[in-house]
């Protein structure tokens, strides 16, 4: 038998990695071009969101007024900041439960709330909507952040569990040793090295309950219109400059709420890896 070549290392570094490298440029691109579009058209004077007329901030100053979109906004933001935490304090206790402790039922707690990932948001949706009309509740911002809940839990559960499972154990039965109770013990060493992986949880979840739309839909009520509920209804109208101008903010907020979270913890991860 004819013994494998390898593929010459000039192969390699001018169509391999040169193939690999323009593709993920490309995917890129694909990603943020419609984003760019929309920056763009955010300002523009007139009301086609096809052709260039000039640069205005009117749409800006039209979405800062509009009573119904800053409405929207607070029901999301309300929404948002309650189902993160509780999905977050949730998904963490359940994550430390798990990979700290042998219970019986473990497996299928862990199954459980990994459940909601594989099921279609509409299912669950839907379902969480008979139980509420079957069990009498009016719909409204009980039943949207229970609704959030059941869909942020599952990432923060995950995202908690990853970074409990890496914890260095000696730490926690050092301070044991020196006199620490077990609830010490968590407040003082596991705690703080969970902090992080809790905040990302919480940026998480309250993104995904921020931005979601099926579950909203099917558990909101009078008054309790989300902002992409209200986007989604702007929508029906037709694209304009206003939601435009609403999407660019949107955007801003995300980057900024980025540029904040890499400012806390590039310094961190970049220091871990030196070492």
């Amino acid at each position: 038998m004819t013994p494998h070549r390898a593929m010459p290392n000039w192969f390699v570094r001018r169509f391999v990695y040169g193939i690999s490298g323009w593709v993920t440029l490309l995917s890129y691109l694909f990603m943020l071009l419609p984003i760019v579009v929309l920056l763009a058209f955010a300002f523009n004077a007139g009301k086609s969101t096809v052709v260039w007329t000039g640069f205005s901030l009117k749409w800006f100053e039209k979405v800062v007024t509009n009573r119904n979109i800053i409405q929207a906004l607070q029901v999301s933001l309300i929404v948002a900041v309650a189902s993160a935490a509780l999905s977050t304090m949730i998904g963490a206790a359940a994550a430390v439960a798990i990979t700290r402790r042998a219970f019986p039922g473990r497996d299928i707690l862990s199954a459980a709330l990994a459940a909601p990932l594989v099921l279609p948001e509409i299912v669950l949706s839907v379902a969480l909507l008979v139980f509420m009309s079957f069990a009498g509740v009016t719909l409204g911002y009980t039943t949207m952040i229970i609704g959030h809940i059941l869909i942020s839990i599952p990432f923060a559960t995950l995202i908690v569990r990853a970074a409990a499972s890496s914890l260095d154990v000696r730490l926690e039965n050092a301070a044991a040793d020196l006199g620490a109770n077990e609830w010490q013990t968590f407040y003082m060493v596991t705690l703080p090295q969970l902090m992080p992986s809790i905040l990302t949880a919480f940026i998480l979840s309250a993104t995904l309950s921020f931005d979601n739309l099926v579950m909203s839909t099917f558990t909101s009520g009078v008054g309790t219109t989300t902002l992409p509920l209200r986007i989604y209804s702007m929508l029906k109208l037709g694209i304009t400059p206003e939601i435009n101008a609403l999407g660019a903010l949107m955007v801003l907020a995300n980057v900024t709420i980025l540029l904040l979270v890499m400012s806390r913890y590039l310094p961190l991860i970049l220091k871990t890896n030196r070492r």
